[in-house]
């Protein structure tokens, strides 16, 4: 009998991303306490990674979306499941398990979704139908789990009022949890406190000539999705080059490591505006592929300032920016727009310059200041060695270790999830009786007989009545 199964969302490997990294260090970390399986999908690197998932006492599995008796098999010989993402879409097994199920909501996907599908996909009807969808899920979450995780109190928030909406906040949770704490955990996202040493040669100084040792090099660490703004940062660039001249930027990739995700619109149109300034491989730099996970700490340690500039609007107000935590793990300077809850922390720990979204003067200048002080980036240092220790994984996962302890032993009962009667009720959809779904059932059939053109109307007007 396994204590804790985790099932991961995206790739898991040499080569990963948030969701990856999460479950990977959650699991190393849960595994130092507890019996702990993780289930991996079945494109991540496979026999190459071998000695990546021997570094941690974790039994690792793999899975096919195609194939749901694995999962139901492990699910049930766990007595606590975690889950992230689309999971439960894609095995619905999941929700009829037996055991404790854990839902990771650090990721807000339906807010986020909002802003990539709005650049990708050109019709708004078929926006909605997406949009719909990722409701469907998120509600499922809510439905069906017993225990959920955000990464910080505005997520928090975010949980609170989907839970009370579909009544898992009742008399019952208060009694039984009258701080919640018994049903949501804030686990923040979380660095490595001490990590193996690669080759220092691997870093970006070395493996990029043009970037020279005198440089001042700004990294920005991460994917470049479509609810960031690169195109801005690089225009003011454009401008802080030609003040000082001794400045480089590099985007760690343009990809995802994720096969199945697809391409950014946001990095294609950096690398336009990073060619149309005459800057691309001359002060503006993008890895194509994606860094592997031993290597990245040598592009951190080769930087002088991270950056993270995004567009304000509604996914800011509750979005955890994980590239923020690596410049905080390897001291960098942080340049940032604000909105977020680390733009909070880096304005009021002075651990860097916060910019308003879209000030093109304002990034240049602040570009500058980061740039050509250097008594205030060892400041910024300073601060951030005092500060950073609070995200170390074993703190951030301590919240869940032990929730999952308590649980373990008995303390924390199985929730009662709401049956499909009570969702009906509190959803404002009566029971239709037996009659009213023969008639109905007979009703579109006589509809559906008649010449398509009428037919369609038809449908169409009396739809939303029968």
């Amino acid at each position: 009998m396994t204590d804790i199964f985790i099932i991961s969302d995206d790739v898991v490997g040499s080569r990963m991303a948030g969701p990856g990294i999460r479950a990977w260090e959650m699991a190393k970390q849960l595994a130092g306490h507890f019996n702990v399986m993780l289930a991996v999908p079945d494109y991540s690197p496979g026999s190459e990674d071998r000695d990546f998932f021997d570094r941690a006492q974790v039994k690792i599995v793999r899975y096919s979306p195609q194939r749901p008796s694995p999962i139901k098999k492990w699910g049930e010989s766990s007595r606590i499941v975690l889950t992230q993402g689309f999971t439960l879409s894609k095995f619905p097994v999941v929700r009829r398990l037996k055991s404790h199920l854990i839902m990771d909501m650090y990721v807000p996907f339906p807010l986020e979704n909002l802003f990539v599908h709005r650049m990708k996909i050109p019709g708004i009807k078929d926006r909605e139908f997406i949009h719909q969808n990722d409701l469907r899920v998120f509600n499922e979450q809510i439905l069906c789990g017993d225990h959920f995780l955000c990464a910080n109190a505005r997520q928090r928030d975010l949980l609170v009022g989907a839970l009370m909406c579909l009544n898992r906040i009742n008399p019952r949770t208060l009694d039984e949890s009258p701080d919640l704490e018994d049903l949501i955990s804030i686990v923040p996202f979380g660095i490595a406190e001490e990590e193996e040493r690669e080759d220092e040669n691997l870093g970006p100084r070395t493996t990029i000539p043009v970037i020279g040792p005198d440089d001042v090099l700004f990294l920005w660490g991460g994917v470049l999705s479509n609810w960031f703004d690169p195109v801005t940062l690089v225009h003011s660039f454009s401008e802080a080059v030609r003040v000082n001249p001794g400045i480089k930027l590099l985007f760690l990739s343009k990809v995802h490591p994720n096969p199945l995700l697809p391409g950014f619109d946001m990095a294609e149109q950096a690398v336009k505006a990073a060619a149309d300034t005459g800057l691309l491989g001359r002060y503006v730099f993008f890895n194509e592929g994606w860094v592997e996970y031993i290597r990245r700490p040598a592009y951190f340690r080769d930087a002088d300032v991270g950056v993270s500039i995004h567009q304000t609007h509604f996914e800011t107000h509750f979005s955890f920016r994980t590239r923020i935590l690596e410049y905080l793990k390897h001291g960098l300077p942080i340049l940032c727009t604000e909105g977020d809850t680390f733009a909070d922390l880096v304005a009021g720990k002075q651990l860097g310059l916060v910019v308003r979204s879209g000030d093109k003067a304002g990034l240049t200048d602040a570009i500058l200041r980061l740039a050509g002080d250097s008594g205030f980036r060892g400041v910024c240092r300073k601060n951030i060695m005092e500060v950073r220790s609070r995200y170390f994984w074993e703190r951030t996962v301590a919240p869940l270790a032990n929730y999952c302890r308590r649980v373990l032993s008995g303390e924390v009962k199985k929730k009662n999830r709401p049956s499909k009667s009570e969702i009906r009720f509190f959803c404002g959809h009566r029971r239709e009786s037996t009659l009213r779904k023969v008639g109905r059932r007979y009703f579109w059939r006589v509809v559906n007989s008649l010449p398509f053109s009428m037919a369609s109307r038809l449908k169409r007007l009396l739809r939303p009545f029968v």
